[in-house]
C-alpha cells in the first residue's frame, strides 16, 4: 500500500503538534508543582499513538479494498477477469501465465491488456519470450 504524502504531511504535523501541547502541559505542570509529568503519562500517550496509528491503517486497507471492488465493476468482464487474477498473483504476472489462467487466448489478452495500457491500469515489461505484466494500480 501507498502512502499519499498529504497524509504522511498530515500525520507527521499532527505527531508535531502533539510533541509540542506535551512540552507546554510539561513545562505548565513542572511551574506549578515543582514535578515533571510522571513517565506513565508518555507510555499512555506513546501507546495511543500506536493504537490510533494501527486502526487508521486497517480502515485504510479497508477502504482501499473497497475502492478497488468498485474499479472492478467499472471494467468489462474480460479486463476484470485479468486484474483480479493479477492482484491474486502479488499485482503481476508473466503473460503467458496470464493466458493459462484466464482462459483467453494469446490475442484476446494482447487486446485485453492493450485496452488496460490505453487506461494506464497495467504496465507491460519484455521478458524475452513473454512480458511481465504488472498492475499500476
Amino acid at each position: 500500500m501507498e502512502i499519499d504524502n498529504k497524509r504522511l504531511i498530515i500525520g507527521l504535523g499532527s505527531v508535531f503538534i502533539l510533541g509540542i501541547l506535551f512540552a507546554v502541559v510539561n513545562g505548565s505542570y513542572t511551574s506549578s508543582t515543582n514535578e515533571q509529568l510522571p513517565l506513565i503519562v508518555y507510555g499512555i500517550s506513546f501507546i495511543s499513538i500506536l493504537v490510533g496509528a494501527f486502526i487508521i491503517f486497517m480502515f485504510q486497507v479497508k477502504i482501499n479494498k473497497l475502492q478497488l471492488n468498485k474499479v472492478l465493476k467499472i471494467l468489462p468482464r474480460e479486463e476484470r477477469i485479468v486484474v483480479k487474477i493479477l492482484l491474486d498473483n502479488n499485482n503481476s504476472i508473466e503473460q503467458n501465465k496470464l493466458v493459462v489462467l484466464s482462459g483467453f487466448s494469446k490475442v484476446q489478452i494482447s487486446r485485453i491488456l492493450k485496452k488496460l495500457m490505453e487506461r494506464e491500469v497495467i504496465e507491460k515489461r519484455n521478458m524475452g519470450n513473454t512480458n511481465l505484466i504488472m498492475l499500476k494500480i
